[in-house]
């Protein structure tokens, strides 16, 4: 197996939609509060979002060794996701993203059941060929990108064993 390029740094934008630290407090209330609702009604209750699944995607915390949970849009990729790190088209990076750039093992929760999966940060030659599908996919990933000057991250989540 050939070696996968280097994934691209986690460089911040210096332009981008800001979040002030109010506001982080109540996007952690409401993140928090969607993923316990997607979490008890296995996906059914505010589980999609433009027509595309929310994954709860939980990553280890790079500094702290903890859990942590978030929902994602996830796109379908064969018997793989996509999921793009937007974070609304802020031009900071999620922090779920860093905690995948320092352990790619992460764990997805799609419906009732909860499965091991590899992240693989998308290298920007790979990102540059799925990006339009996933703008088409779901267009306000588009908008989102127009809002900041960092590059939107794409990540593969690859099942670690069989379906």
């Amino acid at each position: 197996m050939a070696a996968s390029p280097t994934p691209p740094p986690l460089i911040n934008g210096s332009s981008g939609r800001r979040i002030k630290d109010s506001d982080r407090r109540f996007i952690r209330v409401l993140t928090g509060t969607h993923r316990r609702i997607l979490a008890a009604g296995s996906g059914r209750i505010l589980g999609r979002m433009g027509g595309h699944p929310l994954l709860i995607l939980t990553t280890t915390g790079r500094r702290t060794g903890r859990p942590y949970s978030t929902p994602v849009i996830g796109i379908p990729s064969g018997a793989d996701w996509l999921v793009v790190a937007s974070n609304g088209g802020a031009a900071t990076q999620p922090l779920w993203l860093r905690n995948i750039a320092a352990s790619a093992q992460v764990t997805i929760r799609h419906a009732n059941q909860a499965e091991p999966f590899h992240a693989r940060i998308l290298p920007a030659s790979e990102r540059s060929q799925r990006w339009p599908d996933l703008v088409q996919a779901y267009p306000p990933y588009g908008k989102m990108q127009a809002k900041t000057d960092r590059e939107l991250p794409v990540v593969l989540l690859t099942r670690t064993h069989p379906a």
